[in-house]
């Protein structure tokens, strides 16, 4: 009893807070360096290249180019504009030729346009993408500290709990020792508290690795969450009221805001404008062309020339590669189209979940509310009516097990209505570090 005592009251001891952690602070931390929000925000960085490349067509294009060839036989040295019996052409084995020209394609049938508005798309859609990520990891880091809270206060009921029934034990003892009760009485203290000091050993488990979680979502060490007190979260008036409207309301905010749904609808355009890119693969392509092109021998004297050209070029025949290719692309739009209907159905249930689950929350709050208040009552009468010889031991150890238990669902349901609430934004798309700010109060 001694050891069990004593285990008990070294595990009640609360750690050496040194610094307060906010929710906003651990949000912060997270975006800035959590590896999901790294990945899609080096995915918007590949768009946006892409994006580049895509406009870099409407622009000419210039290139140098050098070539020195020795010849098995001799080859003229500068081509022949014009024959001259009286200065014979200049022959030799060894040529060299230096070149600078430009090109530019003057018209394309929309081709670059159809890339150029498929590269934004998708550049939007990764933008989006990396919106979803983010409130992703903020619901995520959201919930790993409430989860904190949760088993904190849940450990706080433990401990609330150890401390009555090691007063029963003390007060039992005392009686015993007085001749005014039986050893079963004793026996019976011991044993409940023997059982609450051994679920306050999961309880504080439970805290270590809920601590655990959010400093590895944060990415900092253990000793920044274990160490830290964290602030008591409830909902601001303006959220509850903000989560009063009608379910074809929410469906709509949803449709227009969530990143999940904007993601998709980007993709899908960015498939469609892919299949005006590879139906203008049947037209042909014009381009103009200019250069200044410098040849000579060895040791020659260099001769310069300029040149301006126009031109066309249409494949006539690919094999079919062109009608391959528009097929693909129009059955990737298919694809695009469905996979956004599939994630507004999907988003629509979200909807449904996430208003059924925060209602259901709320009103098992208000519930535990009066039986954490009814039980604390029960719990003094029967203490009274044991003390004053009306009541038996059982009785008080049932309604204090029977608080215990009141007061953990309590904690665990006011956690679970800010949860359900955190849900219900990031799927209507809302779900920020202002939002946070403005629709959470969080007290030290």
């Amino acid at each position: 009893m001694i050891r069990i005592l004593f285990l008990s009251a070294a595990l009640a001891a609360p750690p050496q807070d040194t610094v307060h952690l906010s929710v906003a602070t651990a949000v912060d931390r997270a975006l800035a360096s959590h590896p999901a929000v790294a990945a899609a925000r080096a995915g918007v960085d590949v768009a946006a290249a892409e994006v580049g490349q895509a406009k870099a067509a409407w622009l000419p294009s210039v290139s140098v180019d050098g070539s020195l060839n020795k010849f098995q036989k001799p080859m003229v040295v500068y081509p022949l504009h014009a024959l001259d019996l009286r200065n014979p052409p200049l022959f030799d084995t060894e040529l060299s030729q230096a070149s600078i020209g430009a090109a530019y394609t003057l018209y394309d049938f929309g081709a670059r346009s159809s890339r150029v508005k498929a590269a934004e798309s998708q550049r939007a859609a990764a933008t989006a993408s990396l919106g979803a990520s983010e409130q992703l990891l903020v619901a995520r880091t959201l919930g790993a500290y409430l989860r904190v809270l949760t088993t904190r206060g849940i450990l706080a009921a433990e401990d609330q709990r150890v401390a009555a029934l090691g007063a029963e034990a003390k007060r039992a003892r005392d009686r015993l020792a007085a001749g005014k009760a039986a050893r079963v009485d004793t026996l019976r203290a011991a044993s409940e508290l023997a059982n609450a000091a051994a679920d306050r050993v999961n309880s504080a488990a439970n805290v270590e690795m809920a601590e655990h979680d959010l400093a590895r979502l944060m990415g900092a060490p253990f000793a920044t969450v274990h160490n830290a007190s964290l602030g008591t979260m409830s909902l601001a008036s303006a959220s509850d009221a903000a989560a009063a409207t009608t379910r074809d309301a929410m469906v709509a905010q949803a449709d227009a805001a969530n990143a999940d749904v904007q993601a998709a609808i980007r993709r899908a355009d960015a498939a469609m404008a892919s299949v005006g890119a590879a139906k203008a693969g049947r037209l042909p392509q014009f381009q103009a062309t200019t250069a200044l092109i410098d040849r000579s021998n060895i040791t020659g004297r260099w001769l310069s020339e300029w040149q301006v050209g126009v031109g066309l070029a249409w494949p006539i025949y690919t094999g079919g590669a062109r009608t391959s290719a528009i097929n693909r692309a129009d059955a990737s739009a298919n694809a695009a189209q469905e996979q956004l209907r599939l994630t507004r159905l999907a988003t629509e249930q979200q909807v449904d979940e996430a208003r059924a689950l925060y209602d259901a929350s709320r009103a098992r709050l208000t519930a535990l509310e009066s039986a954490v208040a009814q039980a604390t009552e029960v719990a003094r009468i029967t203490a009274l009516a044991r003390d004053v010889g009306d009541g038996t031991q059982t009785d008080y150890l049932i309604a204090e097990a029977s608080l215990f238990r009141a007061r953990s669902s309590l904690v665990q349901a006011r956690h679970a209505v800010i949860g359900a609430r955190v849900e219900l934004a990031r799927v209507l798309g809302e779900l920020s570090r202002a939002w946070i700010v403005t629709s959470l109060e969080s007290q030290p």
